[in-house]
């Protein structure tokens, strides 16, 4: 008996049956496991062992950390060839500064507990304005107009320019939350992240939240010879018209240019 001579029940069975195979496949698909890739690395940069990496920025051709700790939170410009601080600009004592921004012209720097962003006009670091939001800061990027931050959960947070959430992505790993992201970058409509205590980078698409690759940094890790527990992977800076990316590390002698074998 062909399909078109089935009583209307079994045609709606099968159809039924088609859909959640489909269904099924489709799952299967978005929480396959995520490639592991390794970095190239193109150049070794010095870095100042005293800066505890919170956040790294590429932005016309230079690059901008915000250093963490109570009583040494900075905001700094590096050269991209030397890693010389050619600009600094120190916190208050009661701030701990965490992510980093680039965004509408400016900088915007979170802060850990205090629960107060730092938005900073691009010639006067001095004086910056401030505004609060709830909940912890780690990290920092923007995709076009979209802010999107982290917490240290497992959750990525997309702001508007006001800073009001606008929506919250989970994000998982071959199906499984990934908790403790940190550092956040974005690069090709894609948000790089690193997550704290893990040698590790983390591709991850916005729009759902899955890890489309891991990025296995740990020959960086290796050739800056951890001194301390707390000399992690963090700072993670994009060049889109190189597509190369520059990654530090807490108090790390070494600033890497690398290459991620990834279609950003």
């Amino acid at each position: 008996m062909e399909m078109r001579d089935r009583p209307p029940v079994f045609r709606a069975l099968a159809g039924t049956g088609l859909l959640l195979l489909l269904l099924a496949s489709a799952a299967a698909a978005q929480w396959s496991s995520a490639p592991v890739v390794r970095p190239e690395i193109l150049a070794e940069i010095p870095h100042d062992t005293g800066a505890f990496t919170q956040g790294l920025v590429w932005v016309s051709g230079n690059l901008y950390e915000s250093t963490g700790l109570y009583g040494q939170s900075t905001l700094r410009q590096l050269h991209p060839r030397t890693g010389a601080v050619l600009r600094r600009q120190k916190l208050d004592d009661r701030y701990f500064a965490e992510g980093l921004a680039h965004f509408q012209g400016g900088f915007l720097q979170l802060t850990w507990r205090e629960g107060v962003a730092l938005r900073y006009a691009p010639n006067d670091w001095k004086k910056p304005s401030r505004f609060r939001y709830s909940g912890e800061g780690w990290g920092l990027t923007n995709i076009g107009a979209s802010l999107w931050m982290s917490n240290g959960s497992d959750t990525l947070y997309r702001r508007d320019a006001a800073f009001r959430i606008t929506g919250r992505t989970a994000v998982k790993l071959n199906g499984r939350p990934l908790a403790r992201l940190n550092e956040l970058e974005a690069a090709g409509g894609r948000i790089v992240a690193n997550v704290w205590y893990s040698d590790s980078l983390f591709i991850i698409d916005p729009a759902n939240g899955r890890v489309l690759a891991v990025v296995d940094a740990s020959a960086l890790t290796a050739r800056c010879g951890r001194r301390s527990g707390d000399e992690v992977l963090n700072g993670v800076a994009y060049d889109p018209l190189a597509k190369v990316f520059y990654v530090t590390g807490k108090k790390w002698p070494k600033l890497f240019k690398v290459r991620i074998p990834f279609g950003f």
